[in-house]
């Protein structure tokens, strides 16, 4: 088979910083192609795609589907611009790259799910953080036993590089835009989420850096289906210092995993470490090309379908804080009985 023919639509933070690196390590080896790039940024495109060696740009993403033949396409685009590509994609039979968060609109990622799941094709959310490494040695760690409780903190600091990602109408919140890499690192390893209630420490007009509108602090409860509980905690209040923290913790009969992406302890006895922490984003376009070289929909470790728990589970901790930290069904999120709107904070 000849190189796959790779598609990107935007071109911005991730992409550049990401994605196009591991894969042109299989662009070099002809098992991928950089067959077109498509941003609504011209110049952005064009510059990336002289970087990289595209053949094609585009700033219309429905001009690059009608021109290009494409085996797969990677879409990498803020989550309240999600239109009809995923559903464009299934129709083709066009393999698809969805960077997270999906959307904002649960019942828009239950239309691309079904389409998805009825066209057969290869669609993986980008949840790198189940590529790890320490994320395949706590499996292997939780084999014959029954998680039953998990903990997980990320401490942010720093400010933040792109608009988007700092208001919570475009974003969600840091807890939707980003930690749902970790809530998503639970779910691998607990299983799927059926429950959530929140608490959050909102943001006062003016308090922080400009632009930024989002909550201090995020506190979350989670009830799995298995019965299993966990918190999440993430802030963002260490604006102005360097050090930062995310660990996640998963407790079982006998057993206390600490996960890092760098190491992996059991009982408090380090059973796995390196030196180097891995790219887990190249294992993750590793897996991705050759799940569609096969045609295979479920050697991915994230398929768009199965990935709909942990954008509910995020979106749902929004529902729950802004009910005064009630519980939240994830069913009734899924079904649109529950609804969380995005809309602007003071």
């Amino acid at each position: 088979m000849s190189g796959l023919r790779l598609g990107f639509i935007g071109l911005g933070h991730i992409t550049q910083n990401a994605h196009l690196a591991p894969l042109s390590k299989m662009e070099e080896t002809g098992e991928v192609v950089f067959q077109a790039f498509c941003d609504v940024n011209e110049d952005t495109a064009s510059e990336q795609a002289k970087k990289w060696g595209a053949k094609s740009v585009y700033t219309d993403y429905r001009a690059m589907f009608d021109s290009e033949e494409l085996d797969a396409v990677y879409l990498c685009i803020p989550p309240t611009l999600h239109t009809d590509v995923e559903l464009i994609a299934a129709e083709k039979g066009i393999a698809l790259f969805v960077e997270k968060p999906q959307t904002l609109d649960v019942q828009q990622a239950v239309a691309y799910r079904d389409a998805i799941t009825a066209s057969g094709i290869v669609a993986q959310v980008g949840f790198m953080s189940r590529y790890y490494p320490a994320s395949e040695k706590v499996c292997e760690l939780l084999e014959g036993k029954t998680p039953r409780h998990a903990q997980m903190q990320l401490f942010y600091s720093g400010k933040h590089v792109r608009l988007w990602t700092s208001r919570m109408e475009l974003c969600g919140g840091s807890f939707v835009e980003n930690t749902i890499h970790m809530v998503d690192l639970m779910r691998f390893f607990l299983g799927n989420i059926s429950a959530v209630s929140a608490f959050y420490f909102y943001r006062k007009p003016g308090e922080g850096p400009e632009p930024i509108n989002m909550p201090h602090v995020y506190d979350v409860n989670y009830q799995f289906e298995s019965g299993a509980v966990a918190n999440a905690t993430t802030s963002r209040v260490l604006t102005n210092v360097s050090y930062q923290r995310r660990t996640l913790t998963v407790v079982a009969d006998d057993a206390l995993i600490d996960w890092s992406a760098r190491e992996v302890s059991l009982n408090g006895e380090r059973v796995a470490q390196w030196d180097e922490q891995p790219n887990a984003f190249a294992l993750q376009a590793r897996a991705f090309v050759d799940a569609v070289k096969k045609g295979d929909p479920k050697a991915v470790r994230s398929p768009y379908a199965e990935a709909l728990n942990s954008l509910t589970a995020v979106l749902g901790a929004n529902v729950s804080a802004e009910q005064g930290g009630g519980r939240v069904l994830l069913d009734d999120i899924v079904r649109g009985d529950v609804v969380w709107v995005p809309k602007e904070l003071p």
